[in-house]
């Protein structure tokens, strides 16, 4: 006999039995075949024989005439015999092959394991474990297998990263930025998408190594050195766009002396603007030398010079 608490679960198991009898038969096979080839050795197993390019090309004319590679087609999206055969039964049926674009795609481990194939090594090598990879990023998110793709174009690329990077893109437009607008400046100039040992896909080990390949004239060495500066760049600048003169992430003054708070308490005994004298006003000296520290302090980033000490010309 049955016991009432064995009857729910046998119950919901029943209408769960039912409903999946009760399905079209094309719509049961295609659930069931829903991660039948989720993997590349299932899609592989399932293919069947190699048709050549030339039997892809009879239904696939705009891709033949515009593919940017020798390649056999077959070589990334796997032997087509079953493919052939399931489209002239059901033209909604790819079958067991590696589509990289649509609504039949493979996971995206799966399509990047065919590029993996053959390109590997050299910028690729730290594509394991890297950003996009982690994130299931396939390769043709961004790059267009068929004809040159626009992420490899340097007028272009920054569009590509603009599609998931929407905030860099915003940051671009403000008043002051590299000129990655103009193609100039480009996103892979800086970061490796491939993979990278450095912080945020740097191409190099450090953000300060990654922005003296175009400022080596802020590496030094110095005789007379502003420490934030050899320890990073991005304590004083915001690298994609800033509202603020070089970049800089606040306006001189209040950006110096979030570390030279001894220069507001100097009060009076260090120079100012010459409308600042016996001023009354306590509330300026928050803003000491109101237009910019770096109107005397003009060396910034380090210098050699004898009177250099305090960073001046």
């Amino acid at each position: 006999m049955i016991s009432p608490a064995m009857a729910v679960p046998l119950w919901c198991a029943g209408i769960l039995l039912l409903l999946f009898t009760s399905l079209p038969a094309s719509a049961a096979t295609a659930a069931e075949g829903q991660d039948k080839f989720d993997t590349l050795e299932a899609i592989i197993k399932a293919g069947g024989d190699f048709m050549g390019a030339d039997t892809c090309a009879d239904c696939h004319e705009d891709y033949a005439e515009h593919v940017n590679h020798r390649d056999e087609c077959e070589t990334c999206h796997a032997a087509g015999e079953a493919h052939v055969e399931l489209m002239m039964e059901d033209e909604t049926d790819t079958g067991p092959l590696i589509s990289f674009y649509g609504d039949n795609m493979p996971p995206a481990a799966v399509r990047n394991a065919v590029c993996m194939n053959c390109h590997r090594g050299d910028s690729l090598m730290h594509w394991r474990s890297s950003a996009h990879e982690s994130d299931d990023i396939a390769c043709t998110d961004c790059h267009t297998v068929h004809r040159p793709g626009l992420v490899m174009e340097r007028t272009t690329q920054a569009e590509v990263c603009y599609r998931c990077h929407k905030d860099i893109r915003a940051k671009t437009f403000q008043a002051s930025t590299h000129p990655i607008r103009e193609g100039k400046v480009i996103c892979s100039d800086c970061h490796s998408p491939h993979g990278a040992l450095g912080p945020a896909e740097l191409s190099q080990m450090s953000i300060n190594d990654n922005c003296f390949i175009c400022h080596a004239d802020k590496r030094g060495p110095f005789l007379w050195e502003h420490y934030p500066v050899t320890e990073d760049c991005t304590l004083c600048h915001r690298v994609h766009g800033s509202n603020h003169p070089a970049l800089l992430t606040k306006q001189g003054p209040q950006l110096c002396q979030q570390c030279h708070a001894d220069i507001g308490r100097a009060g009076r005994s260090h120079p100012r603007r010459f409308f600042d004298f016996d001023n009354p006003d306590k509330k300026r000296d928050r803003f000491i030398v109101g237009m910019n520290c770096a109107n005397c302090h003009s060396q910034v980033h380090g210098s050699n010079h004898p009177s250099g000490v305090n960073l001046l010309r």
